[in-house]
């Protein structure tokens, strides 16, 4: 009976030890001796304030609650979690520490990196205060803008350090919401929010900067170079001309022939603008094309190798030597005037073309004599021939516009000519059908006429024009209005005042009805494409 119950005493006893281990075991020494519960005592945090918390199991000896996190954590508060005031003792005197260990953060920044991102701007918002003044140097080194780069991942690095606690804070959003309105009150951390979002603004400076570097190369913008290409010569292979008419507004004013006329114009000096030497009363050029002193325009072929009076008057005659081709199943010649003879008292000049196989405008082809003797002008712009001062009325002969091939002779009180020397081109007589031929290209004058003393008696192709009562045989409107009378101005000889139609008698008496004509006093123009020309006085 002793034996059995004592054997009972022995399995209890048995078994109170074993719990008693069971016991000793789930407490850890620590909390036996310490309190296994703890509150927060801050009262900002009135979610959390005086709310109890079991400490956890594996605390060694002690735990507190963090009040941001409301939390249990192991060990003993720190400084700023214990007492009740309501200040910023919260997160921000963790900062603090994270700014001595800077060193640790290689270790650290691995693991809480991918913490620290997701929520940039709250956690660095409170390591900010420091990093502000790291950054701010970054900006002095701009012109480095991969460091500029750098440093702005760095804030983030910074933060890392505080990982033991801000890990925590981080995840609540709830947080950022408080310190954002205590941020104001002190002023380094205004400048800290403008920290995080500087980094960003950082980058964009340093790239400003660059293009004021790249300013230098916006020196070859200087690139005005391309204005040198002037076209200086905008007018190389044409004709130029002047106004020579003292008083006139454009006197001396060079201007450009017409396109019309690219080597052959003159300066109508009352309307100051270039005009075609073939284009004005009378002209007398091409197959011969005539422009009157009624200002209409009319054909006149006659025939080749032949000449026909084209001004008769009591004391001015002036005959032209007609050369040509006929091509196969026409009627009539091409013709044009190659030479003129002009007849005034007892005085005769001659001008003229030479016969010319090859065109070149440097080579000199024309000629002029009078009274039988050559006129040699020397090949240059202006150079000038004068009868000699016994000869009455004076003769001058100049060169105009060109060293060569174009000439202007005046005989004073009574008239004065423009000719010069051109060629049928190859283009001329393709389009044209005139079959030159390489041995002469048909060298010819174009011609024109200004008189100033003309009788109303006046006679021949062109000098009929020029009476005050003449009506024009030809029809007008046609496309080429033709003057007939061959045989009315046919003469026997280029210095023969023979034809039917001639007034000239070698004498200056008084014609009675004489009219003076000098074109230069009248205003005239054609807007009709060489159909007429309109006059004014």
């Amino acid at each position: 009976m002793d034996l059995a119950k004592h054997t009972r005493v022995q399995i209890l006893g048995c078994i109170l030890l074993a719990s008693l281990a069971l016991t000793m075991a789930d407490t850890p020494p620590g909390i036996a001796k310490n309190p296994s519960h703890a509150t927060c005592k801050i009262k900002k945090y009135k979610h959390c304030y005086n709310l109890e918390h079991v400490c956890p199991k594996f605390c060694p000896d002690s735990c507190h609650v963090e009040c941001a996190s409301c939390k249990p954590i192991c060990g003993p508060p720190s400084p700023g979690d214990e007492g009740g005031a309501d200040d910023g003792g919260y997160t921000p005197p963790d900062p603090v520490p994270p700014v001595s260990p800077p060193p640790p953060t290689p270790s650290v920044p691995s693991p809480t990196p991918p913490v620290s991102p997701p929520p940039p701007t709250p956690t660095p918002a409170v390591p900010s205060p420091t990093p502000p003044v790291s950054p701010l140097p970054p900006v002095s080194p701009p012109p480095p803008t991969p460091t500029p780069a750098v440093p702005s991942p760095t804030p983030p690095v910074s933060p890392p350090p505080p990982t033991p606690t801000p890990a925590v804070p981080t995840p609540p959003d709830v947080t950022p919401a408080p310190p954002t309105p205590s941020v104001p009150s002190p002023p380094g951390t205004p400048s800290a929010p403008v920290p995080p979002y500087s980094p960003p603004v950082i980058p964009t400076p340093p790239s400003v900067p660059t293009p004021p570097g790249s300013t230098p190369p916006y020196i070859p913008p200087s690139s005005p170079t391309p204005t040198p290409p002037s076209d200086g010569e905008a007018g190389a292979g044409v004709t130029r001309a002047r106004c020579k008419k003292k008083g006139s507004p454009c006197y001396g004013v060079e201007y450009t022939c017409p396109a019309d006329c690219p080597r052959s114009c003159n300066v109508d000096c009352v309307t100051c603008k270039p005009i075609c030497n073939c284009d004005k009363p009378g002209s007398v050029c091409q197959d011969p094309r005539f422009i009157g002193g009624d200002g209409l325009t009319f054909y006149f072929h006659g025939k080749k190798d032949s000449n026909f009076c084209l001004i008769s008057d009591s004391n001015l005659h002036i005959n032209a030597h007609f050369i040509g081709k006929r091509r196969s199943g026409m009627a009539r010649d091409f013709t044009w005037v190659q030479s003129i003879a002009i007849l005034f008292g007892t005085h005769r000049f001659y001008v003229g073309a030479l016969k010319t196989s090859t065109w070149d405008d440097s080579v000199d082809r024309i000629s002029a004599s009078f009274d039988g003797n050559l006129i040699s002008l020397p090949q240059l712009d202006g150079a000038t021939w004068t009868s000699s001062p016994g000869v009455y009325p004076q003769v001058s002969v100049k060169r105009v516009n060109a060293d060569t091939n174009n000439l202007e002779v005046e005989v004073e009180g009574m008239l004065k000519i423009t000719a010069r020397v051109v060629p049928i081109t190859m283009e001329d007589s393709r389009i044209h059908g005139y079959n030159v031929t390489e041995d002469d290209c048909l060298a010819h004058l174009d011609l024109g006429f200004k008189f100033q003393d003309l009788s109303d008696n006046v006679d021949g192709v062109l000098g009929q024009t020029y009476r005050s009562n003449y009506v024009s045989r030809v029809k007008i409107g046609v496309h080429m209005p033709v003057m007939g009378g061959d045989r009315e101005f046919q003469t026997t000889g280029l210095f023969a005042p023979d034809c039917s139609a001639a007034k000239f008698t070698g004498n200056r008496g008084n014609n009675g009805g004489q009219s003076r004509m000098e074109l230069p006093e009248m205003s005239c123009a054609s807007g009709v494409g060489g159909k007429g020309v309109v006059c004014k006085r």
